[in-house]
């Protein structure tokens, strides 16, 4: 083994090989936007919350890796509709620099440190005799998504945004939601169906079939903890799904299409840059896992200037 890694090593040193220049400097360049982003968002007016009678709670998860881009999908959400609660839920990663950041930008901002959360999600699961859920949140960063943001709000609605996410209209599909309370929620559609069971699988926990093409990176729903019954059975009886990267978004979409009365948001609200790179007119755009710096370019050279010029 150790023999393989040496050799590796020595491939990947090698002048003919571009390859590991290549990603050298596309993470070089990743690395100065991120930087350049970060300072661009530290000088923006800070966006005062409208929070008090909201129905809506904003949930974010994420780490000191994406702290920049997080704070960016924020923004340009909350620029556009102040009526929310933003609660940011942290991985463990980010220290008191980035939750004084988070304050200083969005005053009321509520804040979940990880460590304070581990305990008093295990022990609210524990309580409920939910062991497999428990279990899942022990270990499953995702998990958070699926248990302590459904616990933490205090809001009819909880919408769910990855923090690849940005906004570059008001979301009207979705506020309207929000103000007239007409359905259950709404969510982002996926170039195709990632989930964690096959379709037969599927069929045994839900009455129909699963919604085509789910995606949980933008997300609002109203779910309340009746859910985490339904994904304690299913993980009761398919243990082997815990270690899914995609469990997270196959049980928000099988209990989505159990209760009914959600909507597929337009493709302008985009995903993986179908429609922004062919010059279409969008509303949001889910650039899926920060997969290059089109996320720092269009914050910093389409919206600082909108938000400037207010």
């Amino acid at each position: 083994m150790i023999g393989k890694i040496i050799k590796k090593i020595k491939y990947e040193l090698q002048f003919k090989n571009p390859v590991y220049y290549r990603r050298i400097v596309d993470k070089i360049t990743k690395n100065n936007y991120q930087r350049v982003l970060g300072n661009k968002i530290r000088k923006l007016k800070p966006i005062v919350l409208e929070k008090e009678n909201a129905d809506l709670t904003l949930a974010m998860l994420s780490n000191k890796r994406n702290f920049n881009e997080s704070m960016a999908a924020l923004y340009s959400f909350c620029f556009r509709y102040k009526n929310v609660r933003i609660h940011y839920h942290e991985d463990g990663t980010l220290t008191e620099k980035e939750f004084a950041i988070l304050t200083k930008v969005f005053p009321g901002i509520e804040i979940f440190k990880r460590k304070e959360q581990n305990v008093k999600v295990n022990d609210h699961l524990l309580a409920k005799n939910l062991s497999h859920s428990a279990q899942l949140r022990s270990h499953f960063i995702f998990s958070l998504r699926t248990f302590d943001m459904i616990i933490e709000k205090t809001t009819p609605y909880l919408l769910q945004v990855d923090s690849d996410v940005l906004f570059f209209s008001r979301p009207d599909e979705i506020i309207d939601i929000v103000e007239n309370k007409n359905r259950n929620g709404c969510y982002n559609s996926d170039v195709g169906n990632s989930y964690t069971f096959r379709p037969e699988i599927i069929a045994k926990y839900i009455s129909k079939p699963v919604v085509d093409r789910f995606n949980a990176g933008l997300f609002m729903h109203n779910l309340d903890e009746e859910f985490f019954y339904f994904v304690e059975n299913v993980l009761e009886k398919q243990p082997e799904a815990a270690s899914s990267w995609h469990l997270e978004q196959t049980l928000f979409a099988m209990y989505v299409t159990e209760k009914g009365n959600f909507i597929e948001l337009p493709q302008y609200y985009d995903l993986a840059r179908r429609e922004r790179d062919k010059g279409n007119l969008i509303k949001s755009e889910h650039y899926v896992h920060n997969t290059g710096v089109d996320i720092h370019k269009d914050f910093i050279h389409k919206l600082i200037p909108l938000y400037v010029k207010k």
